[in-house]
């Protein structure tokens, strides 16, 4: 009976230690979800992208990890375009494409057909420059502000006017 009484000291030792690690784990590993998150935020926003041969491009970076990627004719006029799914994970970017939208007779044209297998890797090469493993460099250029998401059956955006 004295046993029950009394737990041994051993166990409430352990008892001890196991919250201890529990609360030095959390506050480890919380701040580095806030940093990751809080970095993600830093990229969310509509970018002009310059990527290489000068192609003009728009981003759409939601800090919820959803977006779009637009291309450009030299025009100006919407070419072809993309919902994504971007993960920000330290100095690296992934990237999977979703519904595809197409410019026809300057109406937005939407299909989607499921989320691409392929995920594009891109390294944060600085504040301003994504380089795709074993492809090109895009360069954001600044961002902006008025930019509106084209809407399936809406007018092709163009850049130029």
């Amino acid at each position: 009976m004295k046993f029950l009484r009394h737990p041994s000291s051993h166990r409430l030792f352990l008892a001890f230690l196991q919250v201890y690690v529990l609360i030095l784990l959390l506050f480890l590993v919380l701040p580095l979800a806030i940093a990751e998150e809080s970095a993600q935020r830093k990229w969310a926003g509509n970018w002009l992208v310059v990527g290489e041969n000068d192609e003009q491009l728009v981003w759409q970076l939601h800090a919820d990890g959803t977006g779009f990627a637009y291309g450009f004719h030299n025009g100006g006029r919407l070419s072809h375009g993309f919902a994504i799914n971007w993960k920000l994970q330290g100095d690296r970017v992934r990237v999977r494409t979703g519904a595809s939208l197409r410019c026809r007779g300057g109406v937005v044209a939407v299909a989607f057909t499921g989320w691409s297998p392929v995920t594009l890797d891109f390294s944060i090469v600085d504040g301003r420059h994504w380089l795709q493993d074993g492809g090109g460099l895009l360069s954001f250029q600044r961002r902006l502000g008025s930019w509106h998401t084209p809407r399936a059956g809406g007018k092709c955006p163009d850049l130029a006017g």
